[in-house]
């Protein structure tokens, strides 16, 4: 089997048991043994010696070329793409009770371009239905609030309690607006429930 077909293959399999951004399959083939590079001296020298398997070793180049290739075909055949991994990303993150600033940083870290970050966080904050009807977008704001009631039962007494509260906010990536309608609001629908 060819590297192409095998690194392909990888891909493929990788992509079966989750969405995967570009530049996380990028980085997953590259690891693989056999396509590892080899350096263009060493490759040369191994040439030069006649030694066997010289010529299925791959330069450095080569190897990137080869995984671009690859990448490029499964994205023009609809296999991978960082729109759709970028929009499930989100999905998990909200489901988690993550804030939209955390979600941005993740989905960067991952390799996914400012374009494609806007256009997934825009969908998401838009109430639009879909073409069934549903309508799926995320209210921050309620998200926060909600996050936070989940995790403390009471807005805390003293200013270290507060201060606790707010890190918590912050540290799960949402912004101080957020953060300020969450700690008015978290706690006072259960007084009117009840």
């Amino acid at each position: 089997m060819t590297p192409q077909r095998r690194a392909r293959n990888d891909a493929i399999a990788r992509l079966a048991r989750r969405e995967h951004s570009r530049r996380e399959l990028h980085d997953y083939l590259k690891e693989r043994d056999y396509l590892r590079a080899v350096s263009d001296d060493e490759l040369a020298e191994r040439q030069a010696a006649g030694e066997e398997g010289a010529q299925a070793a791959l330069s450095r180049d080569e190897v990137e070329l080869l995984i671009e290739e690859v990448l490029e075909r499964m994205a023009e055949e609809g296999l991978q793409s960082d729109e759709r991994f970028a929009a499930s990303f989100l999905r998990t993150r909200v489901l988690r009770g993550q804030g939209p600033r955390r979600i941005q940083q993740e989905l960067r870290q991952r390799g996914i371009d400012s374009e494609t970050l806007n256009a997934v966080m825009r969908a998401a904050s838009d109430p639009t239905p879909d073409a069934f009807g549903h309508v799926e977008a995320v209210d921050f704001f309620e998200l926060a609030r909600e996050t936070l009631a989940r995790r403390f039962s009471g807005p805390g007494e003293g200013h270290k309690e507060r201060a606790r509260r707010e890190r918590f906010l912050l540290q799960r990536g949402f912004d101080y607006e957020q953060l300020r309608y969450a700690m008015e609001s978290a706690w006072s629908d259960e007084g009117e429930e009840g």
